[in-house]
């Protein structure tokens, strides 16, 4: 099928920036949002078609993208989904592995596509690590480390109410869940702590995971929203047997290897991996190759995660079974490395 109009659902921040991603692509742009303010907004700023309600935005569109919050995104999708439309759904995939469960059947029955977003795949100083590790550039990988830190939003919002978004694990740690499965594939066992420091959040801004992987990688996750009055910040240390490669945002705009240098390609921007990340969904489901990340990778992050929320409020580790889908991370993404 071809993909011209896109029905994006949610108009708030990380809408705006879907948004902006097909605008680039050049598709025809209609929207939604359950909240009447928005959609007011939105019809004013935007540029684009907004429809009164969810029924109208799918008998008008090729292809959904949700962008809303976490617990309404299986409602959505699955409705998106029923109606045949290939959707594309903003991490995580949903609420509970039952919800993502729900949708991965409903897009098998209907015979659509159904994609997660998880844009840090898309960027290209973790694509160009991923190619290394993947070909074999720092050997076998053994101990990884991964941060990602910025300051609280609303204290009085949705992101707090963990039976809501999962909290700051499902929010922001998530990112680097996937990411690490994608270097060192399945997770089989978790051990997380939360933290809240003080201030005036209303639940924990700061949380820490170990992660096991299936063929023994360990990993060190830290994920912040007390980096309060500084720019976000995400670092990462691979050590393999054979080298290392590090990256900070903040630091350096090169990844760096332990031998050698491995420079990120221009283009970079937070902007542009959004819309490459939609470009790639788009072509798969015109018939292109599959992308980087599938709803069974939004569904397997979502168990890590989930996992470690348990893990952080019972204080025991938990184990994990090894998914039935092997993971993407095989193959690099040789179209975004270059050596030096």
């Amino acid at each position: 099928m071809k993909v011209s109009r896109v029905g994006v659902v949610g108009l708030g921040g990380i809408g705006r920036v879907h948004i902006s991603g097909w605008r680039e692509l050049g598709a025809e742009l209609h929207g939604f949002d359950e909240l009447p303010e928005s959609r007011a907004v939105a019809q004013e700023d935007l540029g684009l078609q907004v429809h009164p309600d969810l029924a109208s935005l799918l008998r008008s569109v090729d292809v959904v993208d949700v962008c809303t919050p976490t617990d309404t995104h299986a409602a959505l999708a699955l409705a998106a989904l029923r109606a045949g439309k290939p959707v594309i759904c903003e991490k995580p995939l949903a609420r509970t592995l039952e919800e993502a469960d729900e949708l991965i059947s409903a897009s098998e029955q209907a015979g659509v596509p159904l994609f997660t977003a998880q844009v840090v795949r898309f960027m290209p100083e973790y694509a160009s690590a991923q190619a290394a590790v993947a070909s074999g550039r720092i050997g076998r990988p053994a101990v990884m480390r991964f941060t990602r830190e910025g300051g609280m939003p609303n204290p009085q919002g949705w992101y707090h109410d963990m039976a809501r978004s999962a909290g700051i694990i499902g929010d922001v740690m998530i990112h680097d869940i996937d990411f690490a499965r994608w270097l060192a594939g399945d997770v089989v066992r978790v051990y997380a702590k939360l933290m809240r420091p003080a201030g005036p959040q209303n639940g924990p801004t700061h949380a820490y995971a170990i992660l096991t992987h299936v063929g023994g990688t360990i990993s060190h996750l830290t994920a912040s929203w007390a980096r309060q009055g500084g720019s976000f910040r995400t670092s990462y240390e691979l050590a393999g047997s054979d080298g290392m490669i590090d990256y900070a945002s903040d630091q350096r705009p090169v990844v760096q290897t332990i031998p050698g240098t491995l420079a990120a390609p221009a283009g970079s921007s937070f902007g542009s991996s959004f819309t490459r990340e939609l470009a790639e969904f788009r072509a798969a489901i015109e018939g292109g190759p599959q992308p980087r990340v599938t709803a069974h990778d939004g569904r397997a992050a979502l168990a890590v995660a989930l996992a470690a929320v348990t893990s952080a409020q019972t204080g025991q580790a938990v184990e994990l079974p090894v998914s039935s889908t092997p993971y993407e991370g095989s193959a690099p993404v040789a179209a975004e490395v270059a050596s030096a």
